[in-house]
């Protein structure tokens, strides 16, 4: 099941299986306070993922 991630009052990606899919418009803040928070009991932290989403981000800027 896909859930909507809001930073803000704006939907700035889609959490699914435990892994987020940053929008191309979501703000640093908001990568960087989902990526500080500790991972899900029971599921692994993924990895490189929020530093593949800040460099997604820089290129799609």
């Amino acid at each position: 099941m896909e859930n909507a991630i809001y930073w803000h009052g704006r939907q700035v990606g889609i959490e699914c299986d435990g892994q987020i899919l940053w929008f191309t418009s979501a703000p640093n803040e908001a990568i960087d306070a989902y990526s500080s928070q500790p991972p899900t009991a029971g599921k692994p932290a993924p990895g490189g993922d929020s530093q593949m989403a800040r460099n997604l981000l820089k290129v799609a800027r």
